[in-house]
């Protein structure tokens, strides 16, 4: 019989958080040196705020709502979705402590506002900026494409985020970095339950065989 395939060993938690702070503070780096080329700041709109932060706050109830309707929908897409996130993300999530969640989701929405709306939001609508909202929340749909309908849905979500700032009429990007890091961590902790109880699910129908 043919030797079997050694299988990669699964990645240790500490790999992961290495992995995903290289990733996230990469696009933190990019934004940064970027905007310094061609001299736009990319936190110039960032002021720290408690009435911008709870706005935050409340801004990201409509997305977990968005994620609560899509999470419970029978749709195939975003079935495949759910499936992939709880298969891919799950396992990561089981060995990561609750601040290793937090610090994960705060590095998102940092680091992925700053690049996103701190910089490119900022550059593209000194042009035109319905031009830059769309190519903008394409280019966010883009960076999260695990799958068609995952793209689309972010590509939405982006275009919230976005409006948080453009039609503030003095934009902060604290208001769009809370949402986006507090929606993060809801859905980070969602994915953890998923797994858990599939988990559970499948172990309880192999004690039954």
């Amino acid at each position: 019989m043919p030797d079997e395939i050694p299988q990669p060993e699964p990645m240790t938690v500490s790999q992961f958080l290495i992995s995903a702070g290289l990733f996230e503070g990469g696009l933190l780096v990019v934004a940064i040196l970027v905007g310094w080329l061609i001299g736009i700041p990319p936190t110039g709109e960032l002021t720290w705020s408690l009435h911008d932060f709870g706005l935050g706050l409340l801004a990201t109830i409509p997305m977990l709502l968005l994620l609560a309707a899509a999470w419970l929908s029978n749709s195939n897409g975003l079935q495949q979705i759910r499936k992939f996130l709880r298969d891919m993300l799950g396992p990561l999530l089981e060995k990561c402590r609750f601040i290793d969640i937090v610090f994960l989701a705060l590095l998102a929405g940092v680091c992925e506002e700053v690049l996103f709306r701190g910089l490119l939001y900022q550059w593209g609508k000194a042009w035109n900026p319905t031009l830059a909202i769309v190519v903008m929340n394409v280019l966010f749909g883009l960076a999260h494409a695990v799958t068609p309908m995952y793209a689309w849905l972010a590509g939405l979500v982006g275009l919230y985020l976005t409006a948080l700032m453009s039609a503030d009429p003095t934009p902060n990007l604290l208001i769009p970095m809370t949402a986006h890091a507090t929606y993060d961590l809801f859905a980070f902790q969602l994915v953890l339950w998923d797994y858990r109880r599939h988990q559970r699910a499948t172990e309880d129908e192999a004690a039954e065989h």
